[in-house]
């Protein structure tokens, strides 16, 4: 639960206890967002002040009364974009110029790359392809390689843009990508033939 009734000051985070409701504070982080829980840790993504529109770094945040523990991250992941995306031990940033940026819970920055397409959404992983997948308001999606950022292939748009980025639902090599602006559409790729075509 996270308190931010004035923008001046810190927000507070708190755990709720399961049997009671009761609230226990776990932090006052900077302006951020709060991605998951992970190993009992609340992983929260700070901006440092006001007038940044960078993350700073990575709080792990510890519901049992323990203190913070804060990671530094590398400059220039811009607030300014998609929610950052964790998966595993890997944060993914995707920027409005269709840039993404892999870095580890420990603030190292794996790689990045400019994928030549603008305003993707979220990524949905594959284990079995090692493989990120994005796509766009218009359905146009992107591959990348989770090693190294390498864009293997990229779709082509099936719509006109306008609206959110498409939502992504990966089974298997089944793709599905759901987008549109006026009209809701619905897409499928088997990303294995893809994979092997590109």
């Amino acid at each position: 639960m996270e308190d931010r009734a004035d923008p001046d000051t810190p927000s507070r985070l708190y755990a709720l206890s399961p049997a009671t409701g009761a609230p226990r504070q776990i932090g006052t982080p900077d302006a951020g967002v709060s991605l998951a829980e992970r190993s009992g840790d609340l992983l929260h993504l700070e901006q440092g002040d006001h007038d940044s529109f960078d993350y700073t770094d990575l709080l792990f945040l510890s519901p049992d009364g323990r203190p913070a523990r804060r990671v530094k991250l590398p400059e220039g992941l811009s607030a300014q974009q998609t929610r950052p995306t964790l998966v595993g031990d890997t944060l993914y940033f995707v920027r409005q110029n269709g840039e993404v940026t892999a870095v580890t819970t420990a603030g190292k920055r794996l790689w990045s790359e400019a994928t030549g397409v603008e305003w993707l959404g979220s990524p949905v992983v594959s284990g079995r392809r090692n493989a990120l997948y994005l796509a766009t308001a218009a359905g146009r999606v992107v591959a990348l390689d989770r090693e190294d950022g390498r864009v293997p292939w990229r779709g082509k748009a099936r719509t006109d843009p306008g609206g959110v980025p498409a939502e992504l639902t990966l089974s298997g090599d089944a793709l599905t990508t759901v987008y549109g602006y006026d009209t809701v559409e619905a897409a499928g790729t088997d990303v294995s033939r893809v994979s092997r075509a590109g």
